[in-house]
């Protein structure tokens, strides 16, 4: 970028929130250590989108937060609130520099899908509750009848009943949309949960029991308890064809991962089970990370100590020329003897010393003042 072009992040209006920082200086500010924190390595005691509900609802409270127009869809969003709305989502929460892109682009995704439903929940308030008692405190009247008038739309009422008609149609065994027993739950924050009680990362087999029985330990719906039998019987033949072809005729037990991969998939997500697999593990590249941004920082920290250096250098130079200079014009004229008399006296500047170790303490406590700790 040019150093006369605008970063994205302030192309905003001036009353937006934040509109005079950028994303990268708001995670730069001080005071940010007790934030929590996103990677998508998540180690421990590190948050990330997908495993943690807590991070999705925060989402969803950015989005009710600043809603100043009647936008249905992600798409019909002007852009300058999405980078408002990432903004005061770092405002929530800390991560790296060098995740940034990455973080934005999975909040993009999440920002779509809540945004939606945020709309649908209002619009159900809307209907079930009346126009009175169906409004938000967090909307305006304005925004909130230019919402109840896109929903009356003939195209909204249309695209409204297909997907009602979507969610209703059933297979061709009949089975309609599948169940589950995890509540608001992902599927992915189930399994890392599981993981912390076993201390292991438990097979697909395992996560989907879990998640499709109820307490009883029964399938909460017959097209659940279809495609774990299929898994099943899929499993044991595998298991039998290595059997059969092993030259000691040891049975053969498919290993947590083997078992896994035999799940089908449907659009890169298990079946009946979503993006499970994008469970986020540590990893080495969280440390080094960090590692490379303490060693970016105390590079920049040591070059800003640098021009403090020099900066004081120079000024001190001045003060003892400036110091000379009131001297030989006090020595010739007696009326500018006095006003630096009294320049002195009201601010404070110290008589002339010869003695140069006294001129050097005093001016370096003087700047001491002036310029911040440089301890790291």
């Amino acid at each position: 970028m040019g150093p006369d072009e605008i970063h994205p992040d302030l192309l905003v209006p001036p009353n937006a929130p934040y509109a005079m920082y950028t994303v990268k200086d708001l995670l730069a500010q001080s005071g940010r250590g007790g934030l929590l924190v996103l990677d998508p390595d998540r180690p421990d005691i590190i948050l990330w989108f997908g495993i943690d509900d807590s991070v999705a609802r925060n989402v969803t409270e950015v989005i009710k937060g600043y809603f100043p127009h009647a936008y249905p869809n992600w798409k019909s969003t002007p852009i300058y609130i999405k980078k408002t709305c990432f903004k005061m989502f770092a405002q929530n929460y800390h991560w790296s520099i060098g995740v940034n892109e990455k973080v934005k682009n999975v909040f993009k995704g999440k920002a779509k899908k809540l945004l939606l439903d945020t709309i649908s929940n209002w619009k159900d308030d809307w209907i079930f509750r009346g126009y009175e008692q169906g409004k938000r405190a967090e909307l305006t009247t304005r925004v909130w009848d230019d919402l109840i008038c896109y929903w009356n739309l003939p195209s909204s009422i249309k695209v409204s009943n297909s997907y009602s008609a979507s969610r209703l149609t059933k297979d061709e065994h009949g089975n309609g949309p599948m169940l589950h027993a995890t509540g608001q739950k992902s599927h992915a924050g189930v399994r890392l949960e599981m993981a912390k009680e076993t201390g292991v990362l438990l097979s697909l087999m395992d996560l989907y029991e879990r998640t499709h029985k109820n307490k009883a330990g029964q399938f909460v719906d017959p097209r659940s308890e279809q495609i774990y039998n299929d898994v099943v019987a899929r499993i044991e033949d595998r298991q039998i064809q290595l059997t059969q072809q092993s030259p000691d005729g040891i049975p053969v037990t498919l290993s947590t991962v083997k078992v896994d991969q035999i799940y089908e998939k449907k659009k890169r997500r298990t079946l009946g089970i979503g993006s499970v697999n994008n469970v986020p593990r540590a990893t080495s590249s969280y440390g080094q990370r960090r590692a490379d941004e303490v060693i970016e920082l105390r590079s920049k920290f040591n070059e800003t100590c640098s021009e403090l250096n020099q900066t004081w250098s120079s000024f001190a130079a001045r003060m003892t020329s400036f110091e000379g200079i009131l001297d030989v014009l006090a020595s010739e004229n007696p009326q500018v003897e006095a006003m630096v008399a009294q320049m002195r006296t009201q601010t404070s500047i110290p008589e002339p010393s010869h003695n140069e170790e006294d001129v050097q303490r005093t001016s370096q406590e003087f700047f001491d003042e002036l310029r911040p700790s440089n301890n790291p």
